[in-house]
């Protein structure tokens, strides 16, 4: 064959299969994320945390990419050192996140820590024990991989679709991806049952490393479309679109809607995530459910954003109307947590509209992101978003816990009873500050000037 000859043109399936095949690793983290959800009741009583040491569990997720900027560099370094590097490196802390989670609370571990066991003691956190440390550790290690993680397949489907199928396509991604959540919810209560406790987490740290293992099939899939006409970077006739130069200087001029939209990203997803940590303690607590029972209730969240994120998304392609979405998810959620909170109203049904809300607000919200920002930035706005959100995973899950503990009261059976009343208001005031910044954004983005409004549809 001629080597000057065109490569034939990818298939439009293929850009499709791209996305599943991203979609695993992310399906994976977010299994390992939520793997402890369903497990809290029995963490606490197995190991002797407190509510206030759980909600550390998630607090310390986002501990480095907080403290140590840790989201903000993995942003650059996606633009800079480019997908495959940053991909495989996050990708593999990931798994060692997983796998040093469910070592700490293994019965071997201190044999295993010899002489670092009593040092580990003493050195930090004195009040605390060995098996919360290393299990903080490994959430912290975990949360720097994830996060960075999901900047590395935000940049990638951002490249793969343009036009009128990137929010369908970020909406399909997000259900992949929650249907690694739906499982942890109504898998890792059995698995505990069938492994115990310890089994449960290994079990979840096997999981990641599959979905590690499914970055290297989407590297495949990149290398050999190169060339191709459809592939990223090229045009219909296969000749190579001109890439953008990233300059560093430029990588945090974002103008006042990217900002908003952030502020609402922290809020929003502090309102849904923390308490979706909390929900299975909740109906065990105030309706009485049983743990199996808890869990597979509190994946009606999770299975609205699977039913509505995709048909969101391709109405945001078709419609437009991104920041009107936002404000719509938003304001669900503030009726939503007040009838968990204080009425015994069925809890199956404001905990599916949280999820319709959690459908909302992300098919509008991740795809309204590369209509802001250039391509050569994506990484760099991406990280940005993800550290704002990641401020709110960091705080909130461990102020649910204090408030928890602080109305928490011992029965004549010696057993915890725990008003979540006060916690649930919490939850409520987060709903509200996010309505008041997505109507902000909306307000921005009415009053643009470049005709870049993100209500707008994409017609290329």
């Amino acid at each position: 064959m001629d080597s000057n000859e065109p490569k034939r043109g990818l298939s439009p399936v293929y850009r499709w299969l791209v996305l599943v095949i991203m979609s695993l690793i992310c399906f994976a983290q977010y299994y390992i994320y939520d793997s402890i959800t369903p497990l809290g009741t029995l963490i606490k009583q197995e190991l002797g945390f407190t509510g206030s040491e759980y909600g550390l569990l998630f607090s310390f997720y986002a501990v480095a990419n907080v403290f140590f900027l840790m989201l903000l560099f993995a942003g650059v370094l996606v633009d800079w050192l480019g997908l495959k590097v940053s991909g495989i490196f996050y990708g593999f802390l990931c798994f060692l996140g997983a796998a040093l989670t469910a070592l700490g609370a293994w019965h071997g571990l201190p044999r295993l820590l010899g002489p670092l066991d009593p040092w580990l003691h003493t050195a930090f956190f004195p009040q605390a024990s060995t098996t919360l440390k290393i299990m903080l550790l490994g959430r912290m290690i975990y949360g720097v991989g994830a996060e960075a993680i999901l900047v590395v397949n935000n940049k990638v489907l951002a490249r793969w679709f343009k036009g009128k199928e990137l929010a369908f396509a970020y909406g399909l991604n997000l259900t992949i991806m929650r249907l690694g959540t739906f499982l942890a919810l109504n898998i890792q209560a059995p698995a505990a049952r069938w492994f115990g406790l310890r089994g449960s987490l290994w079990f979840a740290a096997v999981i990641m490393l599959a979905g590690f293992g499914t970055f290297f099939i989407y590297l495949m899939l990149e290398k050999s479309a190169i060339g191709h006409p459809g592939a990223p970077g090229m045009n219909r006739t296969g000749v190579g679109a001109p890439e953008e130069k990233f300059v560093l200087r430029e990588a945090f001029s974002f103008d006042v809607s990217f900002w908003f939209i952030s502020l609402l990203c922290v809020t929003f997803y502090s309102a849904v995530f923390p308490f979706q940590a909390y929900a299975p303690d909740i109906l065990v607590q105030k309706f009485g459910y049983a743990v199996e029972k808890a869990g597979m209730y509190t994946s009606a969240l999770i299975l609205g954003t699977m039913i509505f994120t995709p048909i969101f998304g391709w109405f945001v392609d078709h419609k437009g109307k991104r920041a009107t979405l936002m404000v719509i998810g938003s304001l669900l959620l503030i009726p939503s947590h007040w009838l968990l909170g204080y009425t015994h109203f069925a809890p199956v049904v404001p905990i599916f509209v949280v999820g319709i809300a959690l459908s909302l607000v992300p098919a509008a919200l991740w795809a309204a992101i590369p209509m802001m920002v250039p391509e050569s930035r994506l990484g760099t706005a991406f990280g940005a978003v993800g550290y704002v959100q990641n401020v709110g995973l960091m705080l909130f899950p461990y102020l649910a816990g204090k408030i928890a503990d602080a109305h928490t009261t011992v029965n004549a059976a010696g057993e915890s009873i725990i008003d979540y009343s006060s916690t649930m208001l919490m939850f409520i005031g987060l709903g509200l500050c996010g309505f008041v910044f997505s109507l902000l954004l909306k307000w921005a983005d009415a009053r643009r000037k470049d005709g870049q409004s993100i209500e707008r549809v994409l017609l290329h």
